[in-house]
């Protein structure tokens, strides 16, 4: 069932599910809230938006992390027809006001720890919340008996989710009610999840759609639970919630997955039944090693911001699943590959469906760009093979160039991840007058042998490809490699330290 807009989804799921949990908190100083409670919620923040002259179409910012509140939000902005921006609190300042400007908010509401970077920021209507609790229990209070109910037709606008913007300004993607609808029942098909009642935690972003899908709305439409909890530390506090609120489900980063291989030790989750991992590629190996450690399946998918979220997975179910896979097109999207010559192996994906999102906001000719009639250019390189199933390489620009060689840092990382000793490792570059770039690893973890790396990648990689620099993050200043809160590697700004930093390279350019 595809819904016309948010509000019709709620209106479904509290006449479905009403009086069972829908919010399931991982905090015990907040309560658990009903279906019936969410729509209460969403009417009576009607209200609120109204008593502060926030009309439809209007747009608000918002600022916070993981939470009960931080999702009654998202649901409630949307499903009464304003339009949600959300924002990432480590944001910087001067980033803020530059999305403040292509953005032109009405109002922000945020939390209050948060309230000294956004209170110098040139817009009238500010809105703090101290006591998370205390502001859901006020607005499930408010009388909303006058409350007006208008029929809305149309495909409005529900939210501009803005990207880490680690290659310059970031893109404000504009996503529709239909785009996102339309996804999350292709979503929903493909998963084929049959339990009754079942439990997600929502550990990535919700300022960001890995973690509006699959741990958000998918429990929406199936009676489920969700458990937000802040994305900046669910890898540590992951599996002591998971086992508290026996999770049944998740959506992860292959940065989680590839912490609890090598950190974690050996656990019994009785619960837990599936994590779906996109965002990155996920090495195979290191798949099957979580498997093997954990008990516990991982379903790989593949999307972008700019499809709404996953335009291919491997589903709940073992059908859609081959090794080194991320599974076959959602049925309302299609996916084809465009390669310059047969001969090449790999071409970009492109995508066409109703989950594409409806433009780059205030950028009208990068949006053209990116369109080939009605396919949608994502960047990516992959292929498909002849059961339909969709193999990704990488994006094309994490591509480098060396004496001629093209080169791909997931053929070194794979490898990388295998060698003990190292927490994270990253294959990134610097120019170079001769050979146009120079490799660069950077890694996390304890010092070790440059010279043992470089006599164990020789067994698995052509000379070309290893590093000629390896260096750890502290050694230039970095205290880890740059992430997005989804835990997405920032290639492209750890490339840009190590530009500003060439002369801390020096000493260590020892190959």
């Amino acid at each position: 069932m595809i819904f016309k807009n948010f509000s019709d989804l709620i209106e479904y799921s509290s006449r479905k599910y009403s009086k069972k949990t829908f919010l399931l908190s991982a905090n015990k100083n907040y309560k658990n809230l009903t279906f019936n409670e969410l729509k209460k919620f969403k009417e009576n923040f009607q209200v609120f938006l109204d008593n502060h002259k926030i009309k439809e179409k209007d747009r608000i910012l918002v600022v916070m992390h993981n939470s009960n509140l931080l999702t009654l939000l998202f649901l409630s902005i949307i499903s009464n027809f304003r339009i949600f921006v959300p924002l990432n609190p480590t944001t910087a300042v001067e980033e803020i006001k530059y999305i403040l400007a292509q953005t032109k908010p009405k109002i922000i509401i945020g939390f209050d720890i948060y309230k000294k970077k956004l209170l110098s920021l040139n817009i009238k209507k500010k809105f703090f919340i101290k006591d998370e609790q205390k502001f859901i229990n006020y607005i499930l209070n408010i009388k909303s008996s006058n409350c007006k109910k208008k029929k809305i037709k149309g495909n409005f606008i529900a939210q501009i989710l803005f990207t880490s913007g680690s290659t310059g300004k970031p893109k404000g993607v504009v996503l529709t009610h239909y785009s996102i609808l339309s996804n999350l029942d292709g979503i929903k098909k493909r998963l084929g999840i049959k339990i009754r009642k079942p439990k997600f935690l929502a550990v990535t972003p919700l300022f960001h759609n890995n973690g509006q899908f699959i741990p958000t709305l998918l429990p929406l439409v199936l009676g489920g639970t969700s458990t937000p909890i802040p994305s900046d530390t669910s890898i540590l506090n992951f599996w002591e919630v998971s086992s508290k609120n026996q999770i049944n489900y998740s959506s992860v980063m292959a940065t989680h997955i590839n912490y609890f291989v090598k950190i974690d030790k050996k656990r019994k989750h009785g619960y837990l039944k599936t994590l779906f991992c996109g965002g990155a590629k996920l090495d195979e190996d290191t798949r099957k090693r979580f498997e093997k450690k954990f008990k516990i399946k991982i379903a790989c998918n593949y999307g972008l911001t700019e499809t709404s979220s996953i335009v291919a997975s491997e589903g709940n179910g073992g059908e859609h699943r081959r090794e080194k896979s991320v599974g076959k097109s959602l049925h309302n999207n299609q996916i084809k590959i465009y390669k310059k010559s047969r001969r090449d192996k790999y071409g970009e994906i492109l995508v066409k469906g109703d989950n594409l999102f409806q433009n780059y906001l205030n950028r009208i000719g990068l949006t053209r760009s990116k369109f080939s009639g009605k396919w949608f250019k994502t960047g990516d390189l992959g292929f498909i093979d002849n059961k339909n199933f969709l193999y990704i390489k990488e994006r094309k620009d994490n591509m480098i160039n060396v004496s001629g060689e093209n080169i791909y840092p997931s053929d070194i990382e794979n490898y990388i991840a295998k060698y003990s000793k190292i927490k994270l490792g990253i294959v990134s570059s610097i120019p170079d007058e001769i050979t146009q770039n120079k490799l660069v690893l950077v890694y996390e973890g304890k010092k070790f042998s440059e010279l043992h790396m470089i006599k164990y990648l020789s067994k698995y990689v052509s000379k070309f490809k290893i590093p000629k620099i390896i260096i750890s993050c502290k050694d230039i200043n970095l205290k880890e490699i740059p992430k997005a809160p989804n835990k997405k590697i920032l290639r492209a700004k750890l490339r840009e330290h190590l530009v500003k930093n060439l002369s801390l390279l020096k000493k260590f350019n020892k190959f």
